[in-house]
């Protein structure tokens, strides 16, 4: 038997299943300020070669959605479960000018092609610059970058797929309480590999 829920308030995180890959993003103000961030909403949105690009969803109001619609670009950057303290405190509600990466204690490291730097600890990082902005409410900000690169931790690169997720343990975020920020949180459980098999498909 299945239930209907409604899709209200922040439905994503509460009355839905859905884990989301937590990623720390790194922006610079019109001041060259740096400011991090955790975001959960971001995919892929073009998968060309030609023309890689991926989506961040952003409340207007916070530092990142900022930062991005006046110098256009930003650094997303993927933590690993150990990370769940650091990233969290990121995104708690900060001044102007704040740099994040530090209260957190990360590490900043330079990018290949853009001015926000990549983080450290983090193990894989997308480096992009500002497409155009998509606004499907009064409220939200979805960013459509231009990938200029993307690095990873080396060690990572030689193993194959199922053994590279392990290593990584990317951190997932599956829920949160937005009054308290609480968040529910998880890292790489169990992994199965699964061939379908051969059907008519006809």
């Amino acid at each position: 038997m299945k239930k209907e829920t409604r899709p209200d308030f922040m439905w994503h995180l509460d009355a839905v299943v859905i884990p989301f890959p937590v990623a720390i993003v790194t922006t610079v103000d019109a001041e060259g300020r740096v400011n991090a961030a955790p975001f959960g909403l971001i995919l892929p949105f073009n998968s060309s070669p030609g023309n890689p690009q991926i989506l961040l969803c952003s409340n207007r109001r916070w530092h990142t959605a900022r930062n991005i619609a006046e110098t256009g670009e930003f650094v997303i950057n993927y933590a690993p479960f150990r990370l769940v303290g650091p990233a969290a405190l990121t995104g708690l509600t900060y001044d102007d000018g704040v740099n994040e990466i530090e209260k957190a204690n990360l590490t900043a490291i330079p990018a290949l092609k853009v001015t926000p730097p990549r983080i450290q600890e983090c193990f894989q990082h997308i480096e992009c610059r500002l497409n155009r902005i998509i606004r499907p409410s009064e409220y939200q900000d979805n960013f459509i970058g231009d990938v200029l690169a993307v690095t990873l931790d080396e060690e990572l690169t030689a193993l194959p797929r199922e053994e590279r997720l392990k290593a990584a343990d990317p951190l997932l975020l599956y829920g949160i309480d937005i009054t308290s920020f609480e968040g529910n949180y998880a890292g790489v459980g169990a992994t199965v590999r699964y061939k379908p098999p051969v059907t008519d498909t006809e």
